[in-house]
């Protein structure tokens, strides 16, 4: 076949592709809502800053929205992703270099990465109650807290890396943070995703930072923790 007909066949089928499945404008909590929640999430690695993420909690009828938008390593990057009440994922998109989303259709999990004609869709296999973790945006790491706080055996989606892990662990144990010398009462989930350790903080419903230890990947929220994570002995 002649090489314009190939790049013809294939525009096509990705243009068929995107009829089928519902456009972002049709996902319930895509916009609307009541803003309950919000700050600047801090990143670092191995001591050094990576960048900012600002993000916000939305809640309405049926639905939560976190949105964020930041900077890492000199990268620009927004965020959105839509849950029902329950903290189940509906519909998550992160735009940047490289835009992704990710949508349940027919039960599973379809990640889209790229554009035009370098799209790309890929559908895990991945069992249900679902978290879905973002590429570059931690933001979505705050439904993921929430989620554990409500209900065991999470499986992880990762679109970045198109794929999914389960989310071993889970049970919240206490633990004291050091702010500028003052004790800070908070818990800690310790979990595995697939074969990355990570540790969530939070106090009550907020997510105060996480850290992957084998990484040396820390993020923290700024108006809280304003030097950083910091366990107590």
């Amino acid at each position: 076949m002649e090489p314009w007909r190939v790049v013809l066949v294939v525009a096509l089928a990705l243009g068929v592709l995107a009829l089928l499945l519902p456009a972002p404008e049709e996902v319930p909590g895509l916009t609307g809502g009541t803003l309950i929640e919000g700050g600047l999430y801090v990143l670092e690695r191995s001591g050094k800053p990576l960048g900012e993420e600002e993000f916000s909690l939305w809640s309405g009828d049926g639905f939560y929205r976190v949105e964020s938008a930041g900077r890492v390593e000199g990268e620009k990057f927004s965020s959105v992703l839509v849950l029902d009440r329950d903290w189940n994922p509906l519909y998550y998109a992160e735009g940047g270099r490289t835009p992704l989303a990710v949508r349940v259709v027919e039960g599973r999990p379809r990640v889209t990465t790229g554009s035009g004609l370098f799209r790309r869709e890929t559908a895990l296999v991945a069992l249900p109650p679902l978290a879905f973790l973002g590429a570059r945006a931690v933001a979505p790491w705050f439904a993921l807290y929430r989620a554990l706080q409500v209900r065991a055996g999470l499986t992880a989606v990762l679109p970045g890396e198109r794929a999914a892990v389960p989310v071993d662990g889970g049970r919240a144990e206490p633990v004291t943070l050091d702010v500028e010398g003052r004790p800070l009462p908070a818990e800690v989930y310790a979990v595995r995703l697939g074969n990355r350790e990570v540790q969530l903080y939070g106090q009550g419903d907020l997510l105060l930072g996480g850290v992957i230890p084998a990484e040396g990947w820390v993020f923290y929220l700024r108006e809280m923790l304003p030097r950083g994570l910091v366990p107590t002995p």
